[in-house]
């Protein structure tokens, strides 16, 4: 059986395993939460914020994204990846599937395809459930102008670079979930970090946090002139080499 077919497998194999579970539903609970938030304080408080010849898609998007990018991206990652990996050790599954006849690297690529899938749905739900509420707000405050203006480009651009930049995080995340058994160890790290890192965004140091590569791509601007590109590159660039790094460190695990 070639590299491709072990791969397959596994994707299929973690697939099912998902099924019937929570994990589908955080990646759409997730995005569903800050467009709520962003939603309600926009129907509530719109006056303040919105009036003639002001595109309200400016600070309604603006709300979404940076409360996405600086706090619900992070801490979601981390409660996605810590829930998807707790499945397999709450069953003690994980020395099971080491002992498979399979090489031990598609189980650990089957699980990052799949996690990378999930956190791709919740960036597409981002994009869908900002358009569907900017809509509705529209049709329910139609004085604050929504239904005048669009910002199809921006969202639509920003949810998927978003989601490139925090490719980083993903990794580290998933590959700590697997590595402790308790839920609270990959959940409460990603929620120090994005604390930490919240607090810490003044200073140069932290820049070098994954978590924070998602906010710093947006650079608190939604002029995609003033987007760093640069925290993309690097996000895909830790994405990559963690993911093989963390190949070869599952390869040589011994079953326990």
């Amino acid at each position: 059986m070639n590299s491709f077919s072990y791969l397959s497998r596994s994707v299929a194999m973690e697939k099912i395993k998902i099924k019937n579970t929570l994990v589908p539903w955080l990646a759409l609970f997730a995005p569903l939460f800050v467009v709520t938030v962003a939603f309600v304080a926009a129907y509530a408080d719109g006056d303040r914020f919105y009036g003639p010849d002001i595109n309200p898609w400016d600070n309604f998007s603006g709300h979404i994204l940076v409360g996405w990018a600086l706090f619900v991206f992070p801490i979601y990652v981390s409660l996605q990846s810590a829930l998807y990996s707790a499945m397999e050790h709450q069953n003690r599954a994980f020395a099971y599937l080491y002992s498979l006849p399979v090489p031990k690297w598609s189980i650990y690529a089957g699980k990052l395809l799949i996690l990378t899938g999930l956190i791709s749905l919740s960036h597409a739900a981002l994009y869908g459930f900002s358009e569907m509420a900017g809509w509705l707000l529209g049709i329910l405050k139609p004085r604050y102008g929504f239904q005048s203006y669009s910002m199809h480009e921006v969202l639509s651009k920003a949810s998927l670079l978003m989601f490139l930049a925090g490719g980083g995080m993903i990794v580290i995340q998933l590959y700590i979930s697997m590595e402790f058994a308790s839920f609270i160890v990959p959940a409460g790290l990603g929620l120090f970090a994005t604390m930490a890192g919240a607090i810490s965004r003044g200073f140069a140091i932290s820049k070098a946090s994954p978590y924070l590569w998602p906010i710093g791509f947006l650079n608190n601007s939604l002029q995609m002139a003033d987007w760093q590109y640069s925290y993309l590159w690097i996000g895909l660039a830790v994405y990559v080499s963690g993911a093989l790094a963390s190949i070869v460190l599952v390869s040589r695990k011994d079953i326990v």
